[in-house]
């Protein structure tokens, strides 16, 4: 069974206020979505509807709380007020399970898997070292949905290339239109999975465009197919962009292919043996 655990124990009332935990939220219902979409079953304790977001203020509050928002954005409020109200009162609640431990952090570690937290310094995107009996157990604790992605790679929850999809959602590269039917990043070897991890990192990392666009690294230019018989993208949902392409290792022939839309780079498929190359 895929399941993880949802920590209770992020929500201690470290919010200064409503408002600041209503800004953490998107996140999470992005979290919640992968989950839901990968058939990951998300175990809570039946106590989560008295963890605390402010000192004062708990999550079962919330249900009749406005706060100070502005008004385009009151019904994603509501929405996520929807999920969160889920979370409290929907099933499974492994805590009905007959089980010997007090919290959720324990319980992953019995269950040696992983925990959903809210943002909290002592559970943001990190590995716990947790008690069991007479030894320690490793349980990772995610915040970040390339932290949560990447755990759920790990424990094969997910495949290679809704990893890639989750990772880079924020940042300069956006992954989230990637071809998950051309088998591109699944066919991939370790080494070059590992470079294609490393250069989109270092992608996202430039301070400019000018330095992606002189680094020989990425030797990035234009797509351009020598015919339409070629051009894999004709016909397509991205048949109007302006398809550019660029080099994600040294040592192997992995290459990103996709559109630039102002500061942003949005990957729409993965090249492993130049088939797509040699003929643009």
């Amino acid at each position: 069974m895929k399941e993880i655990l949802l920590n209770e124990k992020s929500l201690d009332g470290q919010f200064e206020n409503m408002e600041a935990f209503y800004k953490t939220l998107p996140v999470m219902s992005r979290n919640l979505k992968i989950l839901r979409e990968n058939n990951v079953i998300l175990q809570k304790h039946s106590s989560l509807y008295q963890s605390m977001i402010t000192k004062e203020l708990s999550l079962f509050d919330l249900q009749n709380r406005r706060g100070k928002i502005e008004p385009s954005q009151r019904d994603k409020l509501n929405m996520w007020k929807r999920q969160l109200s889920s979370l409290m009162n929907t099933p499974p609640f492994w805590d009905g399970e007959a089980s010997d431990c007090v919290d959720s952090v324990h319980e992953a570690a019995k269950r040696q898997t992983d925990l959903l937290s809210f943002l909290h310094d002592q559970y943001r995107d990190k590995v716990l070292e947790v008690p069991y009996y007479d030894e320690m157990r490793e349980v990772r604790s995610a915040f970040s949905t390339g932290y949560l992605a990447e755990g759920l790679l790990k424990k094969k929850y997910i495949d290679k290339t809704e990893f890639i999809r989750q990772r880079h959602q924020d940042g300069r590269i956006r992954t989230c239109y990637i071809d998950i039917d051309s088998d591109s990043v699944s066919e991939l070897e370790v080494g070059e999975f590992e470079e294609l991890l490393d250069g989109l990192e270092r992608f996202n990392a430039a301070k400019t465009w000018n330095d992606i666009l002189t680094d020989r690294f990425f030797d990035y230019k234009d797509y351009q197919p020598v015919s339409d018989r070629h051009n894999v993208f004709a016909g397509g949902k991205f048949a109007d962009k302006n398809i550019d392409k660029f080099r994600c290792g040294q040592h192997s022939q992995v290459r990103c292919f996709g559109y630039r839309e102002e500061e942003l780079f949005y990957v729409l498929r993965i090249e492993r043996d130049h088939s797509i190359s040699d003929h643009g």
